[in-house]
């Protein structure tokens, strides 16, 4: 059965009349929806004058005067995310109450005529945009409770300067959380997260982490509508982080040799190095991959020259026989296209480009739907998510039906389960390395709708598609790149525990590490699945003045790169 609430009623605890723009950003966003309203703004009385921003509050001693200065004239200016708004429109005609905010021990409350009122106006949920965290009756004068934003890893990051320890302590990570507020010391409701790879300029980590969780409170409003709101209330066993200090100066310091040496070593491998990727098989079944003490061998393709690479292996059975469709990538036309080979008792035959179009395409998955033979090759450049028809399998193909258009789709995995498709991809245009989407419909040839949680999960390890989904012992399991350490360096096997068109849940399982022992030892970011056999592909990191091709590829994508920005 599916429960509709026709009004979702919410209100915002806030310091002052002035918030950030990623705060605003939350607002506009709820707002924005025909059965979401502001009900409600609680100020605080002594900060109706407008305070410091958070970052700068403790900070003003002489052991942090360069943090201080820091921010005023640097980040300050440059984070789009932490500039101040004024809220006088924003909150025009919603009913306000300014109370006395009573904190002791770093804990928060409110007095109690002043909690009536707040119980008085029905609210579905509060959002805690003040810079303290509350405690007692106010918790619960909200039917789902207080939601506060945390910028930090969860018992490890708590302090005046979020996502700066990250950069300094050289974390791959960044990340967010917006909880729901309890009273026990060591329990925290996680209601949504996300992680990110850390940037080292300080206001891009702040402003890529804050925006992205600008979203999150309106994808929770549909659990509510749809009575999914039961997990509200599951709690973790971690205690939030102790509370760190602004750095001293001579941590700040530190830090600017960090990013230094960490922009130099980002710039050499950018400009001196490329992947080159090659693809194989393994002569098993992609279950072997789960069990991490297995050490499979690859048959890679012999032979290949440093002019192009090929990578994104897909296979099907065809008469008995095993072709395999990929992305063959020349560097000198920086283009890929789709191409097709033959594997015949272990031999690579027949290879040949099969599909090619003006624009980029690759990652060419594969299926057999009603008798004919399709191929949903990733087209991000053209926006749109293709269905490729095969007239004469392997060699010519005709466009079936753009399956979605307006959105740049990458690596598109089809998985049918309980009699619906669904379409796994990232948006080249929205956090492709980190944020997965789902589309669903009864038929791959659309209509496509899109899964009302998208996207379903925002993680740099594990949510790009990389290869086949498969039910293994009743469980489904979807692999995903990892993007933490390197770009497409290797692979998350995930167990998916919740698949529906409202819902979508899965676990981390374990990682696919590159192939050391070979010559493509570097990266990995494809395993997929045909029959009892495994394609793959692999990288090696190559300087680029081994090859004229590569060279000349290298600096076009550099000097690209530096024009867009």
């Amino acid at each position: 059965m599916t429960f509709q609430k026709r009004y979702i009623q919410f209100g915002i605890l806030c310091d002052s009349t002035h918030l950030y723009t990623w705060q605003e950003t939350v607002i506009k966003k709820l707002v924005a929806e025909c059965d979401v309203e502001l009900k409600l703004v609680v100020f605080e009385k002594a900060g109706q004058i407008d305070t410091y921003p958070i970052s700068l509050q403790n900070s003003y001693s002489r052991i942090g005067f360069l943090w201080n200065l820091f921010y005023r004239h640097k980040v300050k200016k440059k984070s789009k995310a932490l500039k101040k708004v004024e809220t006088g429109r924003l909150f025009k005609d919603i009913p306000k109450i300014h109370c006395n905010f009573i904190t002791v021990d770093r804990l928060t409350q409110l007095e109690a005529a002043d909690i009536e009122k707040i119980k008085d106006a029905g609210l579905d949920f509060m959002l805690n945009f003040a810079s303290v965290q509350f405690s007692g009756t106010i918790l619960n004068t909200a039917a789902y409770g207080i939601w506060s934003f945390w910028f930090g890893e969860l018992g490890k990051y708590d302090g005046p300067t979020p996502c700066f320890w990250e950069i300094y302590h050289k974390d791959l990570l960044s990340s967010a959380y917006l909880i729901r507020v309890t009273d026990g010391s060591d329990l925290t409701s996680v209601l949504r997260e996300g992680h990110l790879k850390t940037d080292i300029l300080y206001h891009k980590n702040l402003d890529n982490i804050h925006f992205e969780t600008t979203g999150w409170p309106l994808k929770l409003c549909h659990d509510i509508r749809t009575g999914q709101a039961g997990n509200f209330t599951n709690t973790r066993n971690i205690k939030l982080g102790r509370q760190i200090s602004c750095p001293s100066n001579l941590q700040l310091l530190n830090f600017f040799g960090i990013q230094l040496s960490q922009g130099l070593k980002k710039a050499y491998n950018l400009i001196f190095y490329t992947d080159y990727w090659n693809i194989g098989i393994v002569f098993s079944p992609i279950q072997e991959f789960l069990d991490t003490e297995k050490k499979p061998v690859v048959q890679w393709f012999p032979n290949l020259v440093k002019s192009h690479f090929m990578a994104d292996p897909f296979g099907i059975l065809f008469k008995g026989k095993l072709y395999v469709l990929y992305e063959d990538f020349r560097f000198d036309q920086g283009l890929g296209k789709t191409a097709s080979f033959l594997v015949d008792n272990g031999k690579f035959m027949e290879n040949k480009i099969v599909i090619a179009e003006k624009f980029h395409m690759s990652y060419p998955f594969i299926l057999e739907y009603e008798n004919n033979i399709y191929c949903i090759p990733e087209t991000h450049q053209a926006n749109q998510v293709r269905l490729y028809r095969a007239t004469d399998f392997p060699k010519k193909w005709k466009l079936e039906k753009v399956l979605i258009e307006n959105y740049a789709g990458i690596d598109s995995t089809l998985f049918e389960y309980n009699d619906t498709w669904f379409l796994f991809s990232s948006n080249k245009n929205s956090g492709h390395r980190y944020n997965l989407n789902i589309h669903y419909s009864n038929s791959i040839f659309g209509p496509w709708r899109e899964h009302p949680k998208n996207p379903v999960k925002t993680d740099i390890r594990s949510a790009r598609p990389a290869g086949t989904m498969f039910i293994h012992n009743g469980e489904i399991f979807r692999p995903s790149m990892d993007y933490s350490e390197k770009i497409e360096g290797r692979i998350t096997l995930n167990k998916i525990s919740t698949l529906t068109i409202d819902d979508f849940e899965e676990e981390f399982h374990n990682i696919v590490h590159p192939f050391k022992n070979a010559y493509y030892s570097d990266k990995v970011h494809t395993l997929s699945q045909i029959g009892s056999y495994t394609l793959v592909d692999g990288a090696k990191e190559l300087f680029i003045l081994s090859n004229f091709n590569v060279f000349r590829y290298k600096i076009s994508r550099i000097l690209k790169k530096l024009k867009n920005n």
